[in-house]
């Protein structure tokens, strides 16, 4: 069986996804992607549109296959099978009704983002000037996902909310997709403490490769290894992953950024760390001494883990209301 190599998120809205993004992953030994499905840009009506457009790829393509559980992330690896885990990044699909995470859960999603760039119900973004943390919404909401058995990812939420989050959230918490703020100073990075609530959640950070958040806009493997070993150094490998946000055609994206600056704020136009650049990053690990459990962690088996303990919570939760 192949390594196990999860990219924990990319977006694949109406206006960002391709035909071509999918097959390069899958060419370069990816097993599992993160699909971001919905969130800040659009509510109910879009989630569904774009996972009808999911299910019509799956039945045209047998090489991808929807991941629900962990037995579908070890199908995807024996069968060479690309996996499609489905996500949210901010909760405006639920529509302020908190049953709804169980019914999205039902429809394949995993993972859902507390926030976007802009404040919403739940608390407030790392956009705003003032963040007044986490609402008694936003603390129903992680109680619900705990309960279900949903992924909570503070990507893209504010300092205090994030951290008012880790400490009521009682399941691993995840970073899906962030960077440093000690390395690069951005709105959106992550401060030490920040990662280190993280990681007593027994939570996973996912280095992104958007060059604008990495110290490096040519977004090279250098300044993505000189981030994972900053997350490794400060709380150890096994909170370390990889959540690329790879975009193959960004000029929607750059138009979006120009006209909207308020959801960017500072972003400046830069290259993505290329999916098929993972082996060079994983050669750079290999020569600053890391163990070939510490790779495979940050590769892909720190996502599992995650996963397989917060699966198993949804799994106990349907046995008590049974």
């Amino acid at each position: 069986m192949q390594e196990l190599l999860w990219d924990k998120l990319m977006s694949w809205n109406a206006w960002i996804r391709d035909d071509i993004t999918l097959p390069r992953l899958r060419r370069a030994g990816y097993a599992v992607v993160g699909l971001t499905v919905g969130g800040g840009m659009g509510g109910a009506t879009a989630v569904h549109a774009t996972i009808d457009a999911i299910s019509r790829a799956l039945e045209d393509h047998p090489e991808f296959l929807l991941v629900r559980n962990l037995a579908d992330v070890d199908t995807a690896m024996r069968e060479g099978r690309l996996g499609l885990e489905l996500n949210f990044q901010g909760i405006e699909p639920l529509e302020g009704n908190l049953r709804a995470v169980e019914y999205f859960h039902c429809l394949g999603i995993r993972q859902m983002g507390i926030l976007w760039n802009a404040d919403n119900e739940a608390g407030c973004s790392c956009t705003s000037d003032i963040d007044t943390g986490l609402t008694q919404f936003g603390r129903q909401l992680i109680a619900e996902m705990n309960r279900v058995g949903v992924v909570v990812d503070g990507s893209h939420a504010g300092y205090r909310t994030t951290m008012d989050a880790m400490a009521m959230c009682n399941a691993p918490f995840v970073f899906s997709h962030g960077n440093i703020d000690a390395i690069k100073l951005s709105y959106k990075n992550l401060k030490d403490d920040q990662i280190r609530s993280c990681a007593e959640t027994r939570g996973v950070i996912g280095i992104s490769g958007f060059g604008t958040y990495l110290e490096d806009l040519q977004a090279s493997a250098e300044s993505m290894y000189r981030q994972i070993d900053y997350v490794c150094e400060l709380v150890g490998a096994q909170h370390a992953g990889i959540g690329l946000d790879f975009v193959s055609n960004p000029e929607p994206l750059w138009e979006k950024v120009r006209t909207n600056p308020q959801l960017w704020p500072g972003v400046e136009e830069s290259r993505f760390f290329p999916p098929e650049e993972i082996s060079t990053l994983k050669s750079l690990m290999e020569k600053a001494g890391y163990t070939d459990q510490d790779i495979s962690g940050i590769l892909g088996e720190n996502w599992k883990r995650v996963h397989e303990e917060i699966e198993q919570r949804g799994v106990d939760s349907v046995k008590a209301v049974n």
